[in-house]
C-alpha cells in the first residue's frame, strides 16, 4: 500500500473518479436512469481542495478541478473550492485504505454505499447548502478522522459539528446490513454540536443518484 499523498491525490483518486464516469457512461446506453445519472454527473463543475497536514511543515495543498464531470488534479483551484478536506498525514494510511480511491469515500460510508459515490448535480446541489466545519470521526481499531469544510472561508479550529462512527457500525454501513437511519437510532453515529448539520450533510449524503 502506498503511503504517497501526492499519488493517490493527484493520480489515483482522479483516475477512479474518471473511471465511474466512464463506467457510467457505458451503462448509461439504452438505460434511461443510468443516463440521467450520468447526465447529473456531466453537469458538475466544482473544486474539491485537500490539505494534508505533517507537523512542522506547510500543509500539502490538492486541487481537485472537476469539470463536465471529469477530474484532474492541479496546484491551482479552478473554482473556489465548495469543500476542503483536512486530515494528518499521521492518519493517512488508514484514511487510503477505508476511502477505496474514493475522495468522498467517507461519505459514501456514511451513507450505506459499498461502491464510490457518484457527485451529481442535484447531491453538489444538496451539499452546496452545507456552510461550516465538520469533524468526522472512525472511532476503534484502525480509526481515522478528518476535518470538511464547506463553503468559503478557512477550517475552524473549533468544528461547528462532530460525527463519530465506531468500527462495527461503519462495516455494517458499507456492507449494507444497516441502513443510515438504523444507525442515527441506535446511536450508532454519535453527534456533537450542530444536529441540523449533521442532518444536512446525511441527506446529502443519502439523495439519490
Amino acid at each position: 500500500m502506498s503511503t504517497d499523498a501526492r499519488d493517490f491525490y493527484t493520480r489515483r483518486v482522479p483516475a477512479q473518479w474518471n473511471r465511474t464516469l466512464d463506467e457510467q457512461a457505458a451503462a448509461a446506453t439504452g438505460d434511461d436512469d443510468a443516463k440521467r445519472v450520468l447526465e447529473g454527473m456531466q453537469a458538475v463543475d466544482a473544486t474539491i481542495r485537500v490539505l494534508v497536514r505533517a507537523q512542522g511543515a506547510e500543509p500539502q495543498r490538492f486541487e481537485l478541478n472537476v469539470e463536465s464531470g471529469r477530474m484532474d488534479a492541479s496546484d491551482t483551484a479552478v473554482q473556489a473550492p465548495f469543500m476542503t478536506l483536512a486530515h494528518d498525514l499521521d492518519t493517512f494510511a488508514v484514511l487510503e485504505r477505508e476511502s477505496g480511491d474514493s475522495v468522498l469515500g467517507f461519505l459514501g460510508g456514511l451513507a450505506g454505499l459499498e461502491e464510490s459515490m457518484k457527485l451529481t448535480a442535484g447531491r453538489m446541489q444538496n451539499l452546496a447548502g452545507l456552510a461550516g466545519t465538520l469533524r468526522f470521526a472512525l472511532t476503534g481499531e484502525g480509526g481515522f478522522a478528518l476535518l470538511v469544510h464547506f463553503g468559503e472561508g478557512e477550517i475552524a479550529d473549533e468544528p461547528r459539528c462532530s460525527l463519530s462512527v465506531e468500527r462495527e457500525a461503519y462495516e455494517k454501513l458499507r456492507s449494507g446490513e444497516m441502513n443510515p437511519q438504523e444507525a442515527f437510532m441506535n446511536q450508532q453515529i454519535a453527534i456533537e454540536g450542530d444536529m441540523q448539520m449533521a442532518m444536512q450533510l446525511a441527506l446529502a449524503a443519502m439523495t439519490p443518484d
